[in-house]
C-alpha cells in the first residue's frame, strides 16, 4: 500500500485510514471504529434491531465485521498524520500509534497566555526555556527523581531519554499548591499508557502521595484543567520551595 491507491483502506465517512475494528455494510462500504461509535445505537455491530440505511449508499443494512479489511489495514503502510509538516514515515497502524506519540513533526502550542508560538515538541521545549526560563530535566521512565518546585515558576519540563516530553504544572489554590503532570502529545494517542507518581515527605508523620494516569495535550487551549492533582497544604510550601519526588511509568504498547 506504500505509495499506492489508499482509497480501498480509507473510511467511507471520514476518509481517514481504516484501523481495526472495521465495519462494513452489505454493499461493502467500510467505516472506521470512530465513525462506528457515532452511529445510532440500533445500527451497530451485533444489534438485534431492524436494519437501517447505510450512511453511504442508503441501502438497508446491519454493519458486520470486515475481517479481510482488518487484516489488510494491519499490514498496510500509512503516512504519518504529520506528513504536511515534513514527516516522511510510512508505518503499519499498530506501529503508527507509538510513532505519533513521539513524532518530531507534530504541532504543539505555547501554554502562556498571548503567546502565538506553534511548532514541534522539541522547539516548544526550547521556546519555553529561552523565553520563559522554564527548567528542563532529563530523566528515565520508571526511575524516581527529585525536583524542586518553587513559587516563582508554574511549569517545569521533563524530557525522557526516549523523547517523551512532560510538563509538571503547579497552580496556586486557597489551600496550597495543586501539582499535576501532563504529556505533550496528541490527546487521541492513548498508547503507550502513561502513569505518574508524586510523593512528598512533609515531616516525620505526614507524607503525601498521588499515583494516577497522565493526560495528553497539545496545549492548544493552554494548560489543561486539573482533574487529578497532588494538593500540597499551604503550611508546607510557605517557604516558596518544596522537594518533590516524581516517577513516570510507561506501560508496554
Amino acid at each position: 500500500m506504500d505509495g499506492g491507491d489508499h482509497s480501498t483502506i480509507e473510511c467511507s465517512i471520514c476518509c481517514e485510514a481504516l484501523s481495526p475494528p472495521i465495519s462494513k455494510c452489505t454493499e461493502g462500504h467500510a467505516i472506521c471504529s470512530s465513525c462506528q461509535l457515532k452511529l445510532p445505537q440500533d445500527c451497530v455491530i451485533g444489534s438485534l434491531e431492524l436494519p437501517q440505511d447505510c450512511v453511504i449508499c442508503s441501502l438497508q443494512t446491519i454493519y458486520t465485521c470486515a475481517i479481510t479489511l482488518e487484516k489488510v489495514a494491519d499490514s498496510a503502510a500509512f503516512p504519518c498524520r504529520n506528513t504536511k509538516y515534513g514527516c516522511r514515515q510510512f508505518l503499519s497502524f499498530s506501529q503508527m500509534r507509538l510513532h505519533e506519540s513521539t513524532c518530531d513533526y507534530a504541532r504543539f502550542f505555547c501554554p502562556k497566555k498571548g503567546c502565538s508560538f506553534e511548532g514541534s515538541k522539541h522547539k516548544l521545549m526550547l521556546h519555553l526555556a529561552e523565553h520563559y526560563s522554564v527548567l528542563i530535566c532529563v530523566f528515565g521512565h520508571d526511575e524516581e527523581i527529585s525536583i524542586e518546585l518553587c513559587s516563582s515558576r508554574n511549569i517545569m519540563c521533563l524530557l525522557s531519554e526516549d523523547n517523551f516530553l512532560y510538563l509538571i504544572i503547579r497552580k496556586d489554590t486557597a489551600l496550597g499548591w495543586a501539582v499535576s503532570v501532563v504529556c505533550i502529545r496528541p490527546p487521541e494517542v492513548s498508547k503507550p499508557e502513561l502513569r505518574y507518581e508524586l510523593s512528598l515527605k512533609c515531616d516525620r508523620e505526614f507524607h503525601l502521595r498521588l499515583e494516577t494516569r497522565i493526560e495528553s495535550t497539545t496545549l492548544l487551549n493552554g494548560l489543561p484543567e486539573d482533574k487529578r492533582f497532588l494538593l500540597i497544604p499551604a503550611e508546607f510550601c510557605a517557604s516558596g520551595c518544596v522537594k518533590l519526588n516524581v516517577c513516570i511509568r510507561k506501560n508496554p504498547v
